[in-house]
């Protein structure tokens, strides 16, 4: 697993810093997207380009839907 760094910066009353293009490129970001922060509970946090709480229930419905896939295509008929 690569270490990326990046350096913060005072603007306004925030501290900003620059996400490293390997990263935008491996999480799919684009200019104007959010970004998600998570804490870890050992006083850091995960990163994520999604949020996490539709993340869950998509494969929520995945799930129903492998679950019961006979059943959609029987009403499909």
């Amino acid at each position: 697993m690569a270490t990326l760094t990046s350096r913060t910066r005072a603007q306004g009353g925030s501290i900003t810093t620059t996400v490293p293009t390997e990263a935008t490129r491996k999480m799919g970001l684009q200019p104007g997207g959010e970004l998600y922060w998570i804490e870890d509970g050992m006083g850091g946090y995960h990163v994520l380009p999604y949020d996490p709480e539709v993340a869950e229930a998509l494969r929520a419905h995945e799930q129903i839907m492998d679950e019961y896939k006979e059943v959609f295509a029987a009403l499909a008929r």
